[in-house]
């Protein structure tokens, strides 16, 4: 350890005795020291360019350090994550998870990459120790693919009791991440209705109304019958007709599971194919309603000056 300057041994000990070769050069240790303590087996390369200290102790911390050193675009999520938080119910042996937006075309004994094509910034933390993990919030996305309903319900309490995680951030990153083929996302969104009372389909209806109409928007409720092409008839939640405008107001969560969603958007096609444009709103975009409606307040303008050019 004599070879190893102080700052590099502080930062060793941080990281649970894992060090890159850029930190160690950063931290004052030659090249050529690096290859003589490689040799000496003082440092062991299980990674690329990532040593740990052959006299630390192997420890779940110490591997994903070395993956977050290895592979800086990806992070530890799933069992794993929630295992280092001290999450209850996961469980007790599973491969080390991790996610990257792009695939890694590599094999680790031990290790599961997964692929997501949306990761944002804030879905990632990286420790003081060196773990890029997942944020609290998305880990509680995630942890949907692996756990059952009871399990999961229990960690997500526990996420919103002792890891500063609110149900709104819970809304929005279900509303990003949401998609029937993704693993978990039914049981997801089932777990955020458990957790909030969703509004009886009258009251949000005249919600949504009111708060349009407070931006100018003039809609009507229940008034506005479409017809088919097959000569199949649908009644609209909110309407404007004078720019064949509709807002369905879905806060059913039969909406958002694979046949419910499947058939919003046949009958949404339907409309398109009479000249119509329908905006969807869910149960959970109303735990946001000024937001929301700041949008469709929006989108209603497009279509207004779609309609008159």
């Amino acid at each position: 350890m004599a070879d190893l300057t102080s700052a590099a041994q502080r930062l060793a000990a941080r990281q649970h005795g894992v060090i890159s070769i850029r930190q160690l050069v950063a931290s004052g240790v030659g090249r050529k020291t690096i290859r003589r303590l490689d040799r000496a087996e003082v440092l062991i390369a299980d990674y690329k360019s990532v040593y740990r200290l052959g006299s630390s102790p192997r420890t779940l911390e110490q591997r994903c350090v070395e993956l977050s050193l290895a592979h800086p675009s990806a992070f530890v999520t799933g069992p794993t994550a929630g295992t280092l938080m001290g999450l209850r119910k996961m469980p007790r042996r599973s491969p080390i998870t991790m996610s990257a937006k792009h695939p890694l075309h590599v094999e680790h004994a031990g290790v599961r990459f997964r692929r997501s094509t949306k990761v944002s910034p804030a879905d990632v933390i990286v420790r003081n120790d060196g773990i890029r993990i997942a944020h609290p919030v998305r880990l509680a996305f995630d942890l949907a693919g692996w756990l059952d309903d009871h399990a999961h319900r229990s960690v997500v309490d526990q996420l919103l009791h002792e890891h500063d995680v609110t149900v709104g951030e819970l809304v929005r990153v279900g509303s990003r991440l949401f998609h029937p083929a993704r693993r978990g996302s039914d049981r997801f969104v089932n777990t955020l209705n458990t957790l909030t009372e969703t509004p009886t389909e009258s009251d949000a209806e005249r919600r949504v109304a009111d708060a349009l109409r407070r931006r100018g928007v003039p809609v009507e409720t229940n008034a506005q019958w479409l017809t088919f092409p097959d000569g199949q008839r649908a009644r609209l939640d909110l309407s404007v007709p004078s720019a064949r405008w509709g807002v369905e107001v879905d806060v059913h969560p039969s909406h958002l599971g694979v046949i419910g969603s499947t058939n919003d958007k046949r009958r949404d096609r339907r409309a398109r194919l009479i000249g119509w444009q329908i905006e969807r709103i869910t149960g959970l975009d109303l735990l946001d309603l000024e937001a929301t409606c700041d949008e469709l307040s929006a989108l209603y303008s497009v279509r207004c000056r779609e309609v008159a050019a």
